[in-house]
This record gives structure tokens, sequence and C-alpha cells, in this order.
């Protein structure tokens, strides 16, 4: 059997899970912008979309985005979202201002490139090692503490797996 016990702020004296299994139709989604010269770059960062992105996203939080992870690659920003479901994603997408960003970026093709990567959990797991600051998951699930090294993988993502949805 896992010990568990919940837990409200990380622990640090042992490992803790992020209870994903609160989550069960839990969607994660990539959005990235790439700078394909300078000319873009410059053209996006005088836009405002970023400011008016981040505006956007933290009142998304009550239309079902648990959490945006803002990011850095080479290429340019990406965003690392996690939405309660895909539909919650979905249905927020198609409202303003978010229909606005996208004719803007495909106005400024050729120097601005942008893509997506969308993702269903079926299932997941979120464990973090003692001493390990809340990222991800850890930021929006109950945290449970658990004995660390003891190969539950398989277990937590069967708990995952069999949570009703809405649940």
């Amino acid at each position: 059997m896992v010990e568990e016990s919940a837990v409200v702020e990380p622990p640090l004296d042992s490992a803790y899970i992020g209870a994903l299994w609160e989550h069960p139709t839990l969607c994660v989604a990539l959005f990235g912008v790439q700078f394909l010269s300078e000319e873009g770059r410059r053209l996006y960062e005088e836009s405002g979309i970023g400011r008016e992105m981040s505006e956007a996203l933290e009142a998304a939080r009550s239309d079902g985005l648990l959490l945006n992870r803002p990011l850095m690659s080479p290429e340019g920003p990406v965003l690392m979202q996690y939405w309660r479901s895909y539909e919650a994603l979905d249905r927020w997408a198609r409202q303003q201002p978010h229909s606005r960003w996208w004719r803007w970026l495909l106005e400024h093709e050729g120097s601005i490139g942008f893509y997506h990567e969308i993702y269903q959990a079926k299932t997941a797991e979120a464990i973090f090692e003692r001493g390990t600051r809340p990222v991800g998951p850890a930021l929006f699930s109950a945290l449970q503490r658990v004995k660390g090294g003891e190969g539950h993988s398989r277990a937590r993502q069967q708990r995952f797996l069999e949570a009703p949805p809405g649940s």
C-alpha cells in the first residue's frame, strides 16, 4: 500500500504527488511562437499580444484554465497550459481576444511562426522528490505525501484512469 496523507504545502521531508485523479479530463497544451527574423521579434514585441495574453489567461481560470506556465525556447516564447478539459480549452479559444491574436499571427506569416500541441491525458502522474519546489500539477492539485522510491507509479496512474469524469 502507498503511504499517502493530504498536505496543503509541499513537505520538505518527503516526496509528494499532485492528485491528478482530481482532473480526469486533463488537457495539456503547448503554444509556441517562433521568431523567423529579427523583424518578426520586433513586430511581436510591439504588438502587445504578450501582455494581452497574460491578462486574458488570468481571466481564463474561471473558464477552466488550471495553470499557465510561460517558458522560453531558443525560437521564442512557449506557453505550457493545463486545462480542466479539451472542451474548456476549445470553448475559450473561440472567443476574443484569442481569435484576434490568431489573425494577427497569420497576417505576419513569414516573419513569425506559430504552433500548438494539444494532449488529452488518459493517464497521468506527477511526483516530486523531497525538496522539489512545486511546479506544474503541484500548483493546481491537492498534494499528498508519499514515501519516495517505492515504485508505485502504475498504481497512481491507475487511480487517474479510474477517476470518473467531472470528479
